[in-house]
């Protein structure tokens, strides 16, 4: 029989042992809320810390997968090393995001990094995409209030050193089957890849390295080699383990307006992710336990946090192989291109005249003017409805008048209310209004007014190239020699009595009585030649031809009441 107080001692041994094994749960429980708490604690400052750049290539460009890569491999230098190994779970390395948002419309690809890197990443991508164009833009936002959202978490299936596919080893492009599922969205419908990723320390490249060391020592015993590992693998393994690696948070999130679209994109979506899968590792879904949590992190673009074997490391060429800017290999529709190139504005730029835009070109904002000399050229703006021509127009009419300048704006819209509302008080008493529209006050205008001699050949040779534009813009011969010749003699008669207008064009066609008014004033020999030698021996049949013709072209001119008067 054990002794009273043996058992006494045993109990008291195994109270401490339970007392301890509780107190070491508590401090592990403590531990990891603690741990949660401290790396959270910061989620909305680094969230607010972030730029979000929008990255177009042309669609002719060759760049090729490869270059993504090398972008990468210089970003993993970002790492920072922590003092103590023990307190490398606190430390919060720097991370970024790469995504890939696809919308009914079109399929864009962000950046989203600190700002302290921006001005790295903006340099690294411009080394290898010379034509690129990097801008920043507003955080996208994916949700709207009425939308069914499905989650995704995809992560490797094995530990870490374990490849999965490339782009090296993927006859086509992966990302042509990526987009080619993007471009298919319906109205209303939105899908984005998420990569956020984050530096790490090598420690699983080590152990990647480890495990070929030991299994190249275990297998070099031929007594105890199993052979178990091939050696395709081993060097697949090798490969990896080379390359840089980060910790890879990768989230896939579907909107659509209802539950069924949206798990049938996400299904489509994941199919695609299927082409890395490798005979040693692939890339499957992780469960979600908390989905407003995963939205967080997704929203403020925050890695996951690991202690354990099952965190997810992609090398820079398997990261590549899912995120990078496409080429002219991919004919995928909807995808964002850049449609025009920019250029840098001219070292030798005006830095004063007439402001009309900034020149923004990697980075550097250069504002750009007119001189006055400039502007005695042809100045024209071409750009779709909508994008700011009326205004840039207005803007430059603006600040002639705020300079004291003359200025005449003709707007067949309502461009010119908003100059109206913008005139310095300085300056109303010095506007004048013309609307032919306001028949109770109707505006005085003719266009056949001259002083000089050299204005009314000028005038005559812009009421010609009028009813050029107006009858025949493509040279047809519907105007011709004929045609401009009459014109320019009969409108040079007329021009010598002042105060003609376009009325008096079609009387001198009709009524004789009218020229021989006329031709006594007349100074030119040449024009008066014309009546007298030319048209005088014309028939009264071609004289008609003559009339007719001139009369129609000249008619839209005199019958409208606003244009005669």
């Amino acid at each position: 029989m054990i002794p009273e107080y043996i058992i006494t001692i045993f109990l008291s041994v195994i109270g401490y042992l339970l007392s301890i094994i509780l107190l070491l749960c508590l401090l592990s429980v403590f531990f990891y809320f603690f741990t949660l708490w401290y790396r959270w604690k910061d989620r909305e400052k680094h969230s607010l810390n972030l730029v979000t750049l929008l990255i177009a290539v042309p669609q002719d460009n060759e760049v090729k997968i490869d270059a993504t890569e090398n972008i990468l491999a210089s970003l993993g230098t970002l790492y920072k090393s922590p003092k103590f190994k023990f307190l490398s779970v606190f430390n919060s390395q720097p991370s970024f995001s790469l995504e890939i948002i696809g919308t009914h419309d079109d399929i864009k690809f962000y950046i989203c990094i600190p700002k302290k890197y921006q001005d790295l990443v903006e340099k690294q991508f411009y080394s290898v995409y010379a034509g690129a164009d990097i801008r920043v833009v507003d955080e996208p936002n994916i949700f709207f209030e009425k939308g069914h959202v499905e989650y995704a978490w995809l992560g490797l299936k094995k530990t870490p050193f374990y490849p999965i596919k490339t782009y090296k080893e993927i006859p086509t492009d992966p990302l042509s089957s990526i987009t080619s599922v993007l471009s298919k969205l319906g109205q209303g419908e939105t899908m984005a890849i998420q990569m956020v990723l984050s530096p790490t320390d090598g420690s699983w490249s080590k152990a990647g390295k480890g495990f070929i060391s030991s299994t190249k020592k275990s297998e070099s015993n031929a007594e105890k080699a199993s052979y178990k590992v091939d050696a395709r693998q081993l060097e697949a393994i090798e490969n990896k383990s080379s390359k840089t690696g980060f910790e890879t948070a990768l989230r896939l999130v579907s909107i659509a307006p209802d539950r069924d679209t949206a798990k049938r994109n996400m299904g489509n979506l994941k199919a695609c992710f299927t082409q890395f899968e490798s005979p040693w590792n692939k890339l499957s879904g992780r469960k979600i336990r908390l989905n407003s949590l995963f939205v967080d992190d997704f929203i403020y673009k925050y890695p996951i946090i690991f202690w354990h074997k099952g965190m997810t490391i992609l090398s820079v060429d398997e990261i590549a192989s899912i995120f990078h800017l496409p080429n002219k290999s991919i004919e995928t529709p909807n995808l964002h291109w850049l449609k025009a190139k920019k250029a840098a504005a001219p070292p030798d730029s005006p830095e004063s005249g007439l402001y009309i835009g900034d020149n923004i070109y990697r980075g550097v904002d250069t504002k750009i003017h007119l001189t006055d000399s400039d502007r005695q050229r042809h100045f024209y703006i071409v750009g779709q409805t909508g994008v700011g021509k009326s205004w840039l127009l207005a803007d430059m009419a603006l600040q002639d008048i705020k300079a004291g300048k003359g200025v005449c704006f003709i707007d067949p819209h309502d461009t010119y209310e908003s100059i109206l509302e913008r005139i310095p008080p300085e300056r109303v008493d010095d506007v004048i209004y013309f609307d032919p529209s306001q028949t109770d006050r109707p505006m005085g205008f003719n266009v056949m007014e001259c002083d000089r001699d050299d204005q009314k050949d000028f005038v005559t040779s812009s009421i010609i190239n009028l009813m050029y534009k107006l009858y025949d813009p493509y040279k047809t011969g519907i105007v011709g020699p004929r045609f401009e010749h009459a014109i320019r003699n009969i409108m040079l008669t007329v021009m010598s009595e002042p105060g003609a207008t376009f009325i008096e064009i079609v009387r001198c066609l009709t009524d004789p009585s009218y020229v021989q008014y006329l031709l006594p004033k007349v100074q030119d020999p040449m024009v008066k030649r014309y009546w007298t030698d030319q048209i005088a021996q014309t028939n009264d049949f071609h004289k008609s031809e003559v009339l007719d013709y001139i009369v129609s072209k000249f008619g839209r001119f005199i019958t409208n009441t606003m244009m005669r008067n």
